[in-house]
């Protein structure tokens, strides 16, 4: 009882106390004896232990944005999806909490924490400050683990194992939001200068690289499947590489020195060697895929390195984003809560033979999502595994012995505009989908059932990641096909590594053998990795934060946010026209975007401590 004592005494003073600055001069150890707890195995493994993923350590700045209602110890629960809300694949409602989204999307962001007109602004500033009051728990854990009398060998790894690996992982989680900061290598002594310089970007994400190698010295090859949520050796390789792939990324890198793009390469290859020799992680096949997301298996832990897994989740009839009737006058999610997905996320998944999507032919117009059976007869396998379309064979919708049925307008005055449903005015419902389109793959097939339980899975990284990763860092560094260099077992090309994952999808592979499929220039066949990307990662909350580091969120062709129009014109005809959402709904990224304010609380420690430019 003593130790939970303890346990819960820490947990309880770090969050109460996240809403202080980050380099407050009060130790994380005056509610307990640090003697007590670093004299004892068992007592040091709960201190730590404490920092296992959990929700209110690792929710992200804009998460309670799209789940204001849904909290764990007072604050918002993590979930998917809610940064995609921000970029440029899908957006939300437009009322309630999807008005905070909409002014988020045309670059409204407050600077200051005591302005009240946005509730979240406070919040941003408090996940700022409990990431730092994490590491300082990984930073006492480490810096006292020669003051155990009772542990062995295998008890002091599994602690900084579980330590090096945090203090990298929520290093990592503020860097990408806020860019470069001070790097500790332990707790600051209440008595020390706070006034510290801020490191840029590049070197931040390098010494979170090297924290998380020095994790994978410590953690286990394989976490059994009843003990998740500890890492593994592999998810701190996996990770290695994201924050080197962050540091040589145009964004921290805009000199685009190659030696930061082979050094990515490097450690991303050691990932997939290691997994690939492991026996036991791999890419699941196509027919387990969804099982990544909810439902979750065995299989899933064999591609999903690290995540959030909500456990025999419940849903209940009506839960907002999550719910379907399968009534056609009803929408897929319920108020402000339903995701419409932009048509131009939707144009990324090719035809299923690797041909490039053209809106203006006539097979587009008339049948954009099966294909004319002539020139086409379908689209990329993902496509349907991962968005609502019109026509669609949904198994929600097929239990009530229907397709699914979204359009704006109809050739039938009586008949009723489909998921489409319009206010007088002419716009889609509340709830309703605005583009033409919704999120399916995040949405369990349970979901539509009241009280239906179903495993729900938010990833930070899967191995799917690292073959994106390493394919882009060897296409920079020894371009497209160029064997790599400095990687023991390992010799395959950026082409060949992308191809087994689109193989995965039973998708061609870039061989030359047809225009589309061509392999090009590395500029060219960077292009094709970025869609694969944002095809494979759809609704993983990883789009924001690659057109950050890809300094694209300012590009006018990102900002510019298209949908479907849809009209029937007949029993089962209709008439497919992409057009440019207004104005309200476009994005209006600007440059100081590509970063997040920092709290002005730590700015005003003094003058080394720098605001982030243009806020």
């Amino acid at each position: 009882m003593k130790n939970n004592i303890i346990f819960y005494l820490v947990l309880l003073f770090v969050v109460c106390t996240g809403c202080e600055d980050y380099l407050d001069k009060t130790p994380d150890a005056t509610a307990f004896s640090e003697e007590e707890v670093f004299s004892s195995y068992e007592k040091s493994q709960q201190f730590i232990d404490q920092l296992l993923i959990k929700d209110h350590w690792d929710v992200d700045p804009w998460t309670d944005l799209a789940w204001s209602k849904m909290k764990q110890n007072g604050l918002p629960l993590q979930l998917n999806g809610s940064r995609d809300r921000i970029s440029d694949d899908c957006m939300s409602g437009q009322f309630s909490a999807g008005e905070k989204m909409w002014k988020i999307r045309r670059g409204e962001f407050l600077v200051t924490e005591k302005d009240q007109d946005f509730r979240w602004q406070p919040n941003n500033f408090r996940r700022f400050n409990v990431k730092w009051r994490a590491i300082r728990v990984a930073l006492m854990s480490i810096n006292n683990i020669d003051r155990m009398v009772d542990g062995t060998e295998q008890g002091r790894a599994r602690i900084l194992g579980l330590a090096y690996f945090m203090k990298a992982h929520f290093y990592f989680q503020i860097v990408q939001n806020w860019g470069g900061m001070p790097w500790l290598d332990e707790p600051l002594d209440p008595s020390e200068d706070m006034d510290l310089p801020r490191e840029d970007y590049a070197t931040s994400m390098i010494k979170i690289a090297e924290t998380f190698d020095m994790a994978a010295q410590y953690c286990p090859d394989i976490v059994a499947s009843s003990d998740w949520g500890r890492p593994s050796k592999m998810a701190a390789l996996a990770y290695k590489a994201k924050a080197l792939i962050f540091a040589a990324s145009p964004f921290a890198n805009p000199s685009n020195d190659k030696k930061l793009w082979e050094d990515a390469a490097v450690a991303a290859g050691e990932a997939i060697a290691y997994a690939q020799g492991s026996g036991y992680y791999r890419l699941v096949p196509l027919d387990k895929w969804r099982s990544l997301y909810h439902g979750c298996g065995e299989e899933t832990f064999q591609e999903v390195l690290y995540g959030i897994l909500h456990k025999n989740k419940q849903w209940k009839k009506g839960q907002p984003h999550w719910t379907y009737s399968g009534i056609k006058s009803q929408p897929f999610g319920s108020g402000s809560k339903a995701e419409s997905v932009t048509e131009d996320l939707v144009q990324c998944f090719t035809w299923s033979n690797g041909d490039e999507i053209d809106p203006t032919t006539d097979e587009y117009k008339k049948h954009p999502y099966f294909g004319d059976g002539v020139n086409h007869t379908g689209r990329d396998p993902r496509f349907d595994l991962s968005i609502v379309y019109n026509g669609q064979e949904n198994p929600m919708t097929l239990r009530q012995r229907r397709n699914v049925e979204i359009w704006n307008e109809s050739y039938q005055s009586n008949d009723v505009a489909g998921e489409l449903l319009l206010t007088e005015q002419g716009t889609p419902s509340n709830g309703y989908t605005i583009t033409g389109y919704y999120n399916w793959k995040l949405k369990a097939d349970a979901n539509y059932k009241n009280n239906a339980r179903s495993d729900q899975m938010f990833n930070y990284i899967r191995l799917a990641d690292v073959y994106l990763y390493y394919a882009e860092a060897a296409n920079r560094a020894w371009g497209p096909t160029g064997a790599p260099v400095g990687i023991s077992g390992f010799s395959k090309s950026a082409v060949e590594v992308l191809n087994e994952l689109r193989a995965r999808a039973n998708m061609p592979a870039f061989d030359g053998s047809t225009p589309s499929l061509t392999i090009g220039s590395i500029d060219d066949f960077e292009k094709k990795i970025r869609n694969e990307s944002r095809v494979e990662t759809a609704f993983e909350a990883k789009r924001f934060y690659n057109l950050r580091r890809w300094r694209l969120m300012t590009d006018p062709k990102i900002q510019e946010q298209h949908a479907m129009h849809i009209k029937k014109v007949g029993e089962d005809d209709f008439e497919y026209t992409v057009v440019k959402l207004d104005e309200l709904r476009q994005l209006n990224w600007q440059e100081q975007h590509y970063l997040f304010p920092v709290p002005n609380s730590n700015i005003f420690l003094g003058p080394n401590f720098k605001q982030n430019p243009g806020w």
